[in-house]
């Protein structure tokens, strides 16, 4: 899966693939919607659930479109708790290990020496619903994952609350702002 290793070499260059990494270093690329009302973190009714899918599947077909070839993206990082979570997600066959980091060379300041971050992606179209299975998995913070669509050079980055999304330029983000406006934060910061 060159094509991951590439776009994020040309595109990230020096960052991990972390959605927080993103917003902070392409602010002017991006925006957060929250994927419940009133800012709402965790889904406590199938209704609310059902809402979660509704919002995160209307902004993804927007921001991807129907069809589209995308490549979506998880690290199972040393030591980290959660990974097990994903064997009871998807079956890893379909995945392939792209790249394995060693966090501390990488960012020093930030890891311990001998923590390693895989990376596994999948390329894979998009198609509304169905991803709802990962995105419920998100949504309740088991797993976490990117979806990026290199083609439109826009990356999505759901997590337990919402979604983060980067894409290619400003107006771009002010033309989905706008469209989303309702589901943004209240917060000066965005978030």
């Amino acid at each position: 899966m060159k094509i991951f290793n590439t776009y994020w070499k040309q595109e990230f260059p020096n960052l991990l693939p972390f959605g927080y990494e993103l917003r902070h270093h392409f602010p002017e690329r991006w925006f957060r919607i929250h994927s419940l009302p009133k800012s709402k973190r965790y889904a406590d009714t199938e209704e609310e659930y059902q809402i979660i899918f509704d919002r995160q599947n209307q902004l993804f077909d927007a921001i991807f479109g129907e069809g589209t070839k995308i490549i979506i993206v998880f690290g199972l990082c040393t030591n980290d708790i959660t990974n097990d979570n994903y064997n009871n997600i998807f079956d890893y066959n379909k995945f392939e290990k792209v790249n394995s980091i060693d966090l501390n060379q990488f960012q020093p300041e930030n890891y311990d020496e001998n923590i390693f971050l895989d990376i596994y992606t999948k390329i894979d179209k998009w198609h509304k619903n169905s991803y709802n299975k990962i995105l419920k998995a998100i949504a309740d913070d088991e797993i976490r994952m990117l979806f990026i669509c290199p083609s439109k050079n826009r990356v999505v980055v759901p997590y337990d609350g919402g979604v983060d999304i980067i894409v290619e330029n400003e107006t771009a983000r002010d033309k989905f702002k706008s469209k989303y406006i309702k589901w943004l934060s209240y917060r000066e910061d965005g978030l």
